[in-house]
């Protein structure tokens, strides 16, 4: 008889995020979710697993361990973020919680425009209500330097894994591709930054950046999402405060020539700037320029380093690593050997 799954109470927040981590340890656990009025499985993004089941309240006793999730926004008193992890919290008392933690301390726009606070100030007050809220649960973030002291100060980091198979390195098309969130959390995202390189790109070089939700559309269809970047020489990322950027390593799966803007999470780990990455200044000129070669005289060493990056991602981001972290991360907890 093979061994008593692991019993993961859930519910829904970030569908990718889920998905991986769904398909990474269906083995090995079992999944059941709450159901609540807020917050809803998007299949936009991914399909709902099979091996999910809901529930509409939770059973103390039936389960061995609860995933709760957060990101900044939950320091906003009335946020329907904070109303679901609140109300989870409050109902779980019989076993080990883990909180995902998704974001990093930059919000401004959660002060308000007459907030006369520093930014720095702003993400002090995140950290300290974030640590607040999560008390004495263990906090799991997704990057190493989400966890350390420019951020949020503490956090077990767990990098995502993904299955190359799920991802489509397809021929090339001369294209530049962004799929970052398109509104929302500006500063966190480093919209202007993108916005502008943008303009200029069209302006100056007469390519469009194609960006996901907003000039391309692929409805609630991920497979044509997948196709669509798989076809990208090019994909773009302005953010350096994310975590670990779900979307950058879809990117490097399918082939892509990423290009990054310095400083964001992690990169010393496997960054190997001009040879699996292009790091550019954050700086909107710079980056238009960057791309408009990459499309035209550099289209070869484009390809190069699109094919070393996804070289780079199957080593660093393999779904076999990630099983192996949250394994070993269910077990410690459990046993009641690791904590917050």
């Amino acid at each position: 008889m093979g061994k008593d799954k692991i019993r993961i109470f859930d519910y829904c927040w970030h569908p990718a995020h889920q998905w991986d981590l769904v398909q990474a340890l269906k083995e090995d656990c079992t999944f059941t979710y709450g159901l609540n009025v807020k917050r809803h499985w998007d299949a936009s993004s991914r399909p709902l697993p099979g091996e999910v089941r809901f529930v509409t309240h939770y059973e103390p006793g039936a389960y061995d361990v609860a995933i709760l999730h957060i990101d900044q926004q939950v320091v906003e008193p009335f946020h329907q973020k904070r109303m679901v992890y609140e109300q989870f919290n409050s109902v779980i008392t019989d076993i080990p919680k883990i909180v995902i933690n998704h974001a990093t301390p930059v919000n401004p726009e959660g002060f308000g425009p007459e907030c006369s606070l520093s930014l720095q100030e702003m993400e002090h007050r995140c950290v300290e209500g974030v640590r607040s809220l999560v008390g004495e649960n263990l906090m799991v973030v997704n990057s190493y330097a989400a966890a350390g002291p420019s951020e949020w100060g503490f956090g077990y980091p767990i990098v995502h894994g993904m299955d190359p198979a799920e991802w489509y390195d397809l021929p090339k098309e001369p294209r530049v591709f962004t799929a970052l969130s398109p509104r929302g959390l500006d500063t966190y995202y480093n919209r202007d930054t993108m916005i502008r390189a943008s303009d200029i790109l069209f302006d100056e070089y007469g390519y469009v950046l194609c960006y996901a939700r907003l000039n391309v559309d692929f409805g609630d269809n991920p497979e044509a999402y997948k196709h669509y970047l798989g076809k990208s020489l090019v994909y773009l990322d302005t953010s350096v405060r994310t975590p670990m950027n779900r979307a950058r390593t879809e990117a490097f799966l399918s082939g892509c020539c990423v290009v990054q803007v310095e400083g964001a999470h992690d990169l010393e780990r496997w960054a190997v700037p001009g040879e699996n990455i292009i790091l550019v200044p954050d700086d909107p000129a710079v980056i238009a320029r960057t791309i408009a070669g990459l499309l035209e005289e550099r289209y070869t060493e484009a390809l190069s380093v699109g094919q070393r990056g996804r070289e780079m991602a199957l080593r660093e981001f393999s779904r076999e690593r990630y099983r192996a972290d949250w394994l070993r991360l269910l077990q410690q907890v459990m046993s009641q050997k690791i904590t917050s």
